[in-house]
């Protein structure tokens, strides 16, 4: 058992981190910027704040989940991305170098770090360039290499994913499948009219599942070696309007599909796909949901959402 720290245990991932560590018998200390019961007041902005939950856990592991990310928001606030996504993470590795510096961390990175890339180039591993096309994704280039500057500088255990597109139960609406599934549990309750409205369907992603993505950071602690970033991937990319269709054809009314001008980016690239090779070899890592599986449990969350509400 271990006495282990997960910022941002509020958010999507975090919850469905924390019960896992939790199952596996570790003693789990959760952080929000909320202010939540079961989880100690944390927002990452503040160093002295950040120092003093460090000091207080000492913790032997640190899953680092806590940030802005929202790539439309970043556009809008990019200020505000840059300090909690570059400068939390310093503070948090400066705080753990000073009361911690024998633990192992972890760093929840971005696919977005590779940016607009060619076809050809797909299914992308980590040796490829890192060229970030939003606020969002140079913010988490920069977290990654505060992180191998303390690996460097420090010897700090730490451990980089770059975890490409994921979706799972619990994720908010701010992100598509679930911004899609919640309109179409809404058209089903009569609350809204039988219409789904996007973005750009014409790019292709991943979608793997979140319930995946934290076994994959669970792994990385235990075998990856520090100073090393690891793709998380399914390999498999899939139709932004293929992954609707499928959500639609889940629905039980009739729905519609209609382009909203305020949910285009500034900026998107047409694929992207990701090679885990290199987690594979190292833990023994692979994708284990269906996409089917994973759709279906998203859109009976939004259901229950819904329903009650």
């Amino acid at each position: 058992m271990a006495r282990v720290l997960v910022t941002g245990a509020g958010g999507f991932v975090g919850g469905h981190l924390v019960p896992s560590l939790e199952a596996d018998g570790h003693e789990v200390i959760g952080t929000a910027i909320e202010d939540r019961g079961e989880l100690r007041y944390l927002d990452i902005r503040y160093p002295e704040r950040v120092d003093q939950v460090v000091a207080e856990v000492k913790p032997e592991l640190v899953f680092h989940l806590a940030g802005q990310s929202s790539v439309s928001l970043s556009w809008r606030e990019p200020a505000l991305t840059y300090e909690v996504n570059a400068m939390g993470t310093h503070y948090l590795l400066e705080s753990i170098n000073r009361h911690a510096p024998g633990a192992k961390v972890h760093l929840a990175a971005s696919s977005d770090e590779y940016g607009k890339v060619d076809p050809s180039e797909c299914p992308i591993d980590e040796n490829a360039p890192l060229r970030p096309v939003s606020p969002y994704a140079v913010s988490r280039v920069a977290g990654e290499w505060i992180g191998r500057m303390y690996y460097e500088s420090f010897a700090l255990h730490v451990v980089v994913t770059r975890a490409f597109m994921h979706i799972g139960p619990g994720q908010p609406a701010s992100f598509a499948t679930a911004d899609w599934a919640r309109q179409i549990a809404l058209a089903e309750a009569g609350r809204q009219e039988p219409v789904v409205m996007t973005g750009n369907l014409a790019g292709e992603r991943e979608f793997g599942d979140v319930r995946d993505v934290i076994r994959a950071y669970k792994d990385v602690l235990e075998s990856c070696e520090p100073g090393e970033a690891y793709n998380v991937a399914t390999g498999e990319p899939h139709r932004l309007s293929e992954v609707l269709d499928l959500l639609v054809g889940m629905a039980k009314v009739d729905i519609a599909v209609e382009t909203d001008p305020e949910k285009l980016r500034p900026v998107d690239f047409p694929v992207l796909y990701g090679d885990a090779g290199k987690l594979e070899r190292a833990t023994g890592w692979k994708p284990s949901y269906r996409l089917e599986d994973t759709l279906a449990d998203v859109l009976e969350h939004w259901r229950s959402e819904v329903a009650r509400s």
